[in-house]
């Protein structure tokens, strides 16, 4: 969202030093996702294969046993299953409309929350409704908001699973609120899935060369419909506090994790992103216009898919947007979201405790405070990324070790 600067200067390279980062071990499931996907795209009729809107797969992969499994059991807990969204950063700049995940339909900000997911009734889900947080807050007191919001939504009567569907900075957040329910141990206990979307793992190159300008730009919360800014909702983003947080703290065992990473070629990345994935790309090419994509990958997670999209397209509808202004800024490829979340939900709301039903195992996040003893003479840029115990190709991450 550091798009939304109003602004002119040139952009400066980023340091290649800035962007060395230890992506941590994930589970590939890319190809398990992608037949979810497709069925999700027929369900909502939506445009064009799957290989047009997940990089890497097939155009049309055809149902499996397994697949077919996984709606079914979806289907039959649904009831009991409640998800909650959680927003970006900005995020009530453009609540009226957009979303994430939403329908992209005009309404007023306190209608959007709910109101913007009732094409998904058909899912059958007990609650589906976005957590609205401040926009422009920090992330450890929108934690403390998700918190709360986390233990009242489970203590609803029929509530026995809960989804937390982060994007952008709502994973910050979330991963704030996660870890201060276990401190008060006031965690849930009910299944939980946190899925990240094009998620702030491990910050954001692009925050340590604009927070100065953002914070002399946009001081007042005028923009748009912004709450104010307490000042310090940018530093918790930078790859610096991030990779602290990451060594302080650790996710709790119980909660199941699952990334999405996005990407798009310049031509298909929103015009107002399109400076700031040319910067990115002298570090990845692979970058989503605001992260590049090994920053997206929650620690010990499963690898769902790699979007092919833009920061904002993969789950704001912004191409819908009243606002002629707005609908030039974004990108004119509306993306599948429906079917994203769709799938998503499938995948993530019925959770196996072994190990999501893969042949693959992890139980704990790795040791973020230093590389694998096999690998301590290296540098810590390469990624494990194992499918079915093997490693599966990510030309795009760091080079990879088995």
């Amino acid at each position: 969202m550091l798009a939304l600067l109003p602004c002119g200067c040139a952009l400066a390279p980023l340091s290649p030093a800035a962007a060395a980062d230890s992506t941590p071990a994930v589970v590939d499931a890319r190809r398990d996702f992608a037949v979810l996907f497709a069925q999700a795209l027929a369900r909502h009729r939506g445009v064009g294969h799957a290989s047009q809107w997940l990089n890497g797969v097939d155009a049309m992969p055809a149902d499996t046993p397994e697949a077919r499994q996984r709606r079914q059991r979806f289907a039959a807990h649904a009831a009991h299953s409640a998800v909650l969204i959680v927003p970006g950063l900005f995020g009530d700049c453009v609540s009226a409309q957009s979303v994430p995940f939403g329908d992209g339909e005009m309404r007023s900000a306190a209608r959007s929350p709910t109101e913007a997911y009732a094409r998904y009734a058909a899912l059958g889900l007990h609650t589906l409704r976005m957590v609205p947080l401040p926009g422009r807050a920090n992330a450890a007191d929108n934690g403390a908001r998700l918190a709360e919001a986390v233990r009242a939504e489970t203590a609803r009567t029929g509530v026995r699973r809960l989804v937390l569907v982060g994007y952008s900075k709502g994973v910050t957040d979330t991963l704030h609120a996660l870890v201060q329910l276990e401190a008060e141990r006031t965690l849930p206990r009910v299944p939980i899935s946190l899925v990240s979307v094009a998620g702030l793992v491990h910050g954001s190159l692009l925050v340590q060369q604009y927070e100065r300008l953002y914070e002399a730009l946009l001081p007042s919360g005028a923009l748009l419909d912004c709450t104010p800014s307490d000042g310090r909702e940018l530093r918790d983003l930078t790859p610096e506090a991030m990779a602290a947080w990451w060594q302080r703290h650790r996710l709790p065992r119980s909660v199941r994790t699952y990334s999405v990473t996005a990407h798009a070629p310049r031509e298909e990345t929103a015009p107002a992103l399109r400076p700031f994935h040319d910067t990115l790309a002298a570090i990845d090419v692979h970058n989503d216009g605001q992260l590049i994509a090994p920053h997206a990958l929650l620690p010990g997670s499963v690898w769902l898919a790699e979007a092919r999209s833009d920061h904002w397209g993969i789950a704001l509808p912004l191409d819908r947007h009243p606002s002629a202004l707005l609908r030039a800024l974004a990108s004119q490829r509306a993306y599948e979201r429906e079917a994203l979340l769709t799938a998503l939900l499938w995948w993530s709301a019925v959770i196996s405790w072994q190990a999501h039903g893969h042949r693959f195992k992890q139980d704990r996040l790795p040791d973020l405070k230093a590389p694998p003893r096999s690998a301590a003479k290296e540098p810590p840029t390469r990624a494990e990324v194992p499918q079915g115990g093997r490693c599966a190709p990510a030309p795009h991450l760091p080079a990879q070790r088995c």
